[in-house]
Parts: structure tokens; sequence; C-alpha cells
């Protein structure tokens, strides 16, 4: 693959979800079909162009000014339209398109999605989809459903905002405590994609929760900050200051236990204690939760230091609050290490039943690792 063909790739995994938001604001009457089309259109040009004529000084731009151009034109099939005029008064030269108003554009598009006409996970879904440009079988994965109904699910979304003539644009007034919430979960979701990469893809996961964690900082510097957003912040932040030690140097996988943890981020560990320190409220979210997990594990000097009766009791309270089979195999997990491993077997192996779960490769290895553990071979019919 050439180096312009690379380029594109990255560009197109970094910048779709914010190329669609920026020309949606612009061009209101145009519907998500059509902008995907647009701008799908628009990298398979760049896609022949640039190997032969160079990468432009700046890419970001020249595929929007592109997509902008393309807008206009499926415009004048519609005359009436008042987008036209407004298209044509914008100034929109390649280099006045700038990082910062990708990443502004991002953070709108994250908030338009959470529309209050759209249910909350429609809302979920949406900005998976077009905010982080996740694959819907990436998205299926986190919900722990088939593949076909997010398909469903977004060919429905897409219908309704077009026969509703709802429009995707966002301001930050009057935002709900509810529809905040959306926004926060979202935000974990990406910084959960983004964490879970493999090695290959590491720099653009990296990438994701780098995003996930400014998105979130926003909302933190903003009115509409709550103890959830912080909570939220610092769980990102313990996260990531483990980043760098999930990997050896030939790419391998380093789990938990043998991770060098003299070389996680103390200053960002540190800062997320702090932040948890101020999220305390007379009510918590799994956010808290999960944060309080993460800051057992940050402090415990050695793995065999680590406090898995609190963290078993953790995994009981976010369960009954927030219900997820990704938290039951933690807690499972946590459960062994507690020495609970009945216990932790009926909830593997009830896990293993469901035919939506049974494929998650973390159960799997979950599985694997007990039977390991205890020398069973093979999963009891």
């Amino acid at each position: 693959m050439s180096e312009a063909r690379k380029r594109i790739e990255v560009i197109y995994k970094d910048k779709f979800g914010q190329l669609i938001a920026l020309i949606l604001q612009r061009f209101r009457s145009l519907s998500i079909d059509a902008v995907e089309d647009i701008i799908q259109e628009t990298f398979a040009e760049a896609a022949l162009l640039w190997p032969k004529q160079g990468v432009p000084e700046n890419p970001e731009g020249w595929l929007y000014k592109a997509c902008k151009n393309k807008s206009i034109n499926v415009l004048k099939k519609n005359p009436k339209t008042e987008d036209l005029s407004l298209a044509k008064a914008i100034s929109v030269a390649a280099e006045e398109i700038s990082e910062s108003a990708f990443k502004d554009a991002q953070l709108q598009m994250l908030m338009a999605c959470c529309h209050p006409d759209l249910t909350p996970k429609t809302q979920v879904v949406l900005a998976l989809k077009y905010v982080a440009n996740l694959k819907v079988e990436n998205i299926a994965m986190q919900f722990g459903v088939e593949l076909d109904a997010i398909e469903k699910m977004l060919y429905r979304a897409r219908q309704k905002i077009k026969s509703d003539s709802l429009h995707l644009s966002a301001n930050f007034n009057g935002y709900s405590k509810e529809r905040l919430s959306i926004v926060h979960k979202v935000i974990y979701l990406i910084f959960n994609e983004g964490y879970k990469q493999s090695q290959e893809k590491v720099s653009h996961g990296k990438m994701m929760c780098e995003d996930a964690l400014i998105l979130n900082k926003f909302l933190f510097d903003s009115p509409l900050c709550n103890p959830e957003t912080k909570a939220l912040q610092a769980l990102m932040l313990f996260n990531i200051a483990r980043f760098e030690t999930r990997f050896d140097a030939l790419g391998n996988a380093v789990e938990l236990e043998y991770q060098d943890r003299s070389r996680w981020d103390s200053s960002l560990i540190q800062l997320a204690q702090r932040l948890l320190v101020e999220s305390e409220d007379s009510s918590f979210s799994p956010y808290h939760l999960e944060a309080a997990i993460a800051w057992v594990h940050c402090t415990a000097r050695k793995f065999e230091e680590t406090d898995w009766a609190a963290i078993c009791q953790y995994y009981e309270v976010l369960l009954k609050i927030y219900p997820s089979p990704f938290a039951e195999i933690n807690y499972a997990v946590a459960l062994q290490y507690n020495h609970q491993n009945e216990k932790a077997f009926r909830i593997l192996m009830d896990l293993h039943r469901n035919p939506y779960f049974n494929k998650l490769p973390m159960l799997e290895i979950s599985i694997r690792k007990y039977f390991d553990r205890t020398g069973i071979k093979e999963v009891p019919k």
C-alpha cells in the first residue's frame, strides 16, 4: 500500500464522522444518507488522485472543500432549498478548516445525536456510528446483539430523521440531565473501543481514547459538568495511565498480572484519584464504581496485593444498577482471585449458554483461563 493510501485510511478512520458533522451543520436540508454518499465519493476520488498527485498540504481541508462543492451540486438539483444561498455565502477555503474546527464539529455531532425524539439506545448507536466512526459489527459487539439488529436500528433512525425532518444540530443550552447521561455513555464506549484495539491498531486505539478524553474534558470545563462527568474522566485517566504497558516489545498482549507497574503514569493516576474524590455525590453512577475498581488496581503495588474482596463488592453493586455481560465476566475473574471459584464458574456458564454472549472473545478467554486453573478440559453440556 502506498503512503498516500495509508494516509487516506488514517484520515478516513479519524475524520469520517467529523466530516459528516461539518457538512450536516452547513447544509441542513441534506440527509445523513446523502452526506455519507458525498463523503464516500470524495474519499474514493482522493484514493485515485493522491497517489498520483501527492497528498495535499492540508488533506483534511481538501476533503472538506471537495465535500462542500459536491453538496452544493446536490442542492442545485433542488433550487428551492435555502441552504444553497447560505452555502454560497460561507467562505470555505481549505486552509480555513482547522483541527479545532473538526474537533468542535465532532462534539456538536455527539450532542446532536442525542436528539430527544430518538430513543436513548438509538442515540448511542447513531453517535457510535457517526461520531466514533465505529463499524456496525463493532457496535453490535458493544451491545451484545446481532449485527442485523444494529443495521435495522440505524435504518429506522435515518428514516425517522428524514420523515420527521429532524435537524441534527445542537447547542449547549437547555440540555437535560438525561441527555447528558447519554453523551457520557457514548464517550465511555468510544474510549472502550479504542482501549481494546489490538497491537496492530494500537495507535488508532490510543487516538480514540484521547478523543474520548478531549470530548469529556470539554464537558468537564463547561456548565454541564456534574459528578458523573468527573467520575468518567477519572475512570478514563486511570486506564490511559496503564495504556503503554498492555503490549510488550514484540507486540504480544501483556496481562495485568505481568505489566510493569513502574511504567504506569503516576501523575495521571494521581489526577484520576483527585477527580474521583471530587466526584463524590449523594448518588453514584456506573463510572464511579468502575473508577473505584480501576483505583484499586492502580494503587496496588503488586498484583498479589490487589484487594480482590473490594473489587468483588464494587462489581456486585455495579451489576445491580447497570447489568452488563462484560461486567459479569470481569466479576467472575475477580471472584476467582478471591477464591470463589464455584460462583465464578456459574456466572461464566450462564453467559456461555446465552446465544448473544457466547461468541464474545472476552468470555472465551476467561473460560479457558478458568479451565487452566481448575484442570477442567471442556465446557459441560
